[in-house]
């Protein structure tokens, strides 16, 4: 099989094809030779993948601090390890459940949830073998991409001890789980020969992507464009059908699920995937626009540059100089569209960054290495003087700022107050009484002897939209409150918390600024009025 292509690896013989294009014929000594060259020296894939591991597992007990998502995913992985269902509470379809299958896949053969120090540990274990899985494929597909190999290990190393990138990616959340399946497909697209074997595990990965995290199917478009530009001109139209078919496929089997529960359209009684689609793309508030200095989108976009600025703003400033280089427009295309996203007034997800960065990271180490092998053999090195000035300024002006945000996150407990809060309840609170908590808590208390089915311990967002979760005389119902930063949303949405925060007084407080966590008992009747007053509700934005 041939492969029309954008660029010319070693060892491939160009031959005319009809219309006049040029594909390449591999011989099966030189495919091989490809394929070694694709995947890199062993050594040097090994060290790479033991910076990566060790940087990212020192310290992750300890930070970043848990946020509610964590939980909630580790929670789901925990109803589909021990009652064998999609969730702890109602799923209601907010998310595809491939993505907390998969952590459930790691922690109960691994036994994760009985080794841990708390549970969210265990999810983010999954996180780290998705971590190494992603930048194994991130070197492959820079390879594939024609990158030299020091501007493969460069692309991997920006993803590595990048500060932003390392807070973000030991989270135990959906998109760092979808990050593998969405390299994959990107990596599948670019396979040498254009097989179309290749080409249909391209759609299947880039399908169990969108079923890990939905908001991967707006780098479609990129997708397709490689494939368009890998496969032979005479089987372009079925190599690129047959994958988009097994993408529908692998979606539709989401959809029959649904249906077949009697859950795909509304009605009165049930959850409903459209319902759930229909509130995920129109109805969530907006987060605003990036450019309104008082916007929840500014406050996210900037807790992102409050940890790195340099690796995402290179990339969007060499953005145009990717799209000109032939062999990048793929990629360079599927950091764009999600640069364009954050432009437009909808909602902006927290760990929006965590696809971005990848794609980046190939932007920034692809211009250079085009830079770096432009022009004849005597003209390069005219090329080459600027980019190794360039890459030595950046080094002494990135470099410190790099090493102290991953010295704190290997070095500080941004944790401690959920884990003191924790024990505490763990010391304090009878496992008869009824205790409202984060998400990120919820199968530590269970796993305590707190339990679920008697409503002993809640998750708060659960109190008023979920119709399965009664409690006996609402906000007199609780004992006690264990919270973190509560959202807007979730306040506005539940007059039961705001009841049961409103008759509370604190009891123990832990962690300070943003980690702070605060332990609440419950009254049975209204606070003195000044009591109140000091007593503020805990409100941060909304992470999910």
């Amino acid at each position: 099989m041939t492969s029309r292509v954008g660029f010319q690896p070693k060892g491939h013989e160009p031959i005319a094809d009809r219309g006049g294009q040029f594909t390449t014929a591999p011989t099966r000594r030189s495919e091989r030779r490809h394929v070694a060259s694709g995947t890199g020296p062993a050594m040097l894939v090994v060290g790479l993948l033991l910076v990566a591991a060790v940087t990212h597992a020192w310290g992750m007990t300890r930070s970043p601090v848990r946020i509610d998502d964590e939980g909630t995913y580790v929670a789901q992985a925990w109803a589909v390890q021990h009652w064998h269902a999609l969730a702890h509470y109602t799923y209601w379809y907010d998310h595809p459940p491939l993505g907390w299958i998969q952590m459930a896949l790691w922690t109960w053969p691994t036994r994760a949830f009985e080794r841990v120090p708390y549970a969210v540990v265990a999810g983010r274990e999954a996180a780290l073998v998705a971590k190494l899985v992603s930048c194994w494929l991130l070197y492959v597909l820079a390879r594939r991409l024609a990158f030299g190999r020091g501007a493969a290990t460069a692309a991997v190393l920006l993803l590595v001890l990048n500060p932003l990138a390392l807070n973000f990616q030991r989270m135990a959340l959906l998109d760092n789980l979808a990050i593998p399946w969405l390299l994959a497909a990107f990596v599948l697209a670019a396979s040498p020969g254009g097989r179309l074997a290749a080409f249909a595990m391209s759609g299947v990965c880039f399908g169990a992507a969108v079923l890990t995290k939905e908001t991967t199917l707006i780098l479609l478009p990129a997708l397709l464009w490689l494939l368009w530009r890998t496969s032979h001109p005479e089987t372009r139209g079925f190599a690129v059908t047959l994958s988009m078919a097994l993408l529908a496929s692998a979606g539709g089997l989401y959809v029959l699920y649904a249906a077949i529960k009697n859950e795909l359209l509304e009605g009165p009684g049930h959850v409903s995937l459209l319902w759930a689609a229909q509130w995920q793309l129109f109805s969530r508030p907006s987060s605003g626009s990036l450019l309104d200095p008082a916007s929840p989108a500014r406050a996210v976009v900037q807790t992102w540059t409050d940890l790195d600025p340099w690796l995402l703003g290179a990339a969007v400033i060499l953005t145009p100089a990717g799209l000109a280089v032939r062999r990048l427009r793929p990629v360079t295309l599927a950091f764009a569209i999600q640069v364009a996203m954050l432009l437009r007034n909808g909602y902006l997800p927290y760990p929006y960054v965590i696809a971005m960065l990848p794609f980046g990271a190939l932007v920034v180490a692809g211009v250079g290495d085009a830079l770096w092998a432009r022009g004849t053999k005597r003209a390069r090195l005219a090329w080459r003087v600027p980019v190794v000035a360039s890459v030595a300024a950046c080094s002494l002006l990135i470099g410190p700022a790099w090493a102290d945000g991953i010295h704190e996150q290997l070095t500080v407990n941004r944790d401690a107050g959920m884990q003191a809060a924790s024990a505490w309840i763990d010391g304090h609170v009878g496992r008869d009484r009824r205790v409202v908590v984060d998400d990120s808590l919820w199968v530590d208390l269970v796993e305590m002897g707190f339990d679920p089915h008697r409503r002993e311990v809640i998750w708060f967002y659960k109190l008023d939209l979920d119709p399965a979760v009664r409690v006996p005389g609402g906000w007199r119902g609780i004992d006690y409150l264990v919270l973190g930063q509560v959202s807007k949303e979730a306040l506005a949405n539940s007059p039961t918390l705001r009841g049961a925060l409103s008759h509370s007084k604190v009891v123990a407080s832990f962690g300070r600024g943003s980690d702070a966590v605060t332990v609440r008992q419950v009254l049975k009747r209204r606070p003195p009025k000044k009591a109140r007053a000091r007593q503020p509700a805990p409100v941060s934005g909304d992470a999910r």
